[in-house]
């Protein structure tokens, strides 16, 4: 069996963390895309009758407040059990999954074990018996990205089909 020299397994180290680098930032611009575009769905509720005073209000609203105001639209405008609030519901779920999901990545300590191939998340502090280690995988990082990607595709397909 080949072993690793320490040279080796700097540069692999080196390469993953680079990459999983890339990942992250880019998890950041689809993130901020989405928090930009459901801001947009709720400022143009009701065909935008009162998108200057909810553009105010929205633009200092985070994502949970901002995903709490679009359940309350939806709700009050989309009848129970209707395809259309289901839809909603769902994107909805979808979205404070991520939402929660990047918590994580972005308030965590990082690290790789190039061994493993694995990129480490860790969150809390290590004196926390609460303290927790996600290992994850580029090809798992690479999905988040795409889950926002496909949210905001959504978001856009409910927008265009279901007004809110």
């Amino acid at each position: 069996m080949n072993e690793i020299t320490a040279g080796e397994l700097f540069a692999k180290n080196d390469a993953l963390e680079n990459e999983a680098a890339s990942l992250l930032g880019h998890m950041i611009f689809e993130f901020s895309r989405l928090d930009m575009n459901l801001g947009l769905c709720l400022v143009w509720v009701d065909s935008g009758a009162r998108v200057e005073s909810l553009t105010k209000t929205v633009e200092t609203q985070n994502l949970k407040i901002k995903l709490d105001e679009l359940t309350k639209h939806v709700i009050a405008k989309l009848r129970l059990g209707s395809k259309q609030r289901s839809a909603y519901e769902n994107w909805i779920e979808r979205v404070n999954s991520v939402r929660q999901q990047r918590n994580n990545l972005v308030h965590g300590r990082w690290g790789v074990e190039a061994h493993k191939n694995k990129v480490i998340n860790v969150i809390g502090l290590p004196t926390s018996s609460a303290q927790q280690v996600i290992e994850y995988t580029l090809d798992e990082l690479a999905e988040v990205n795409e889950e926002l990607r496909d949210l905001q595709r959504e978001l856009g397909r409910l927008r265009e089909h279901w007004p809110l």
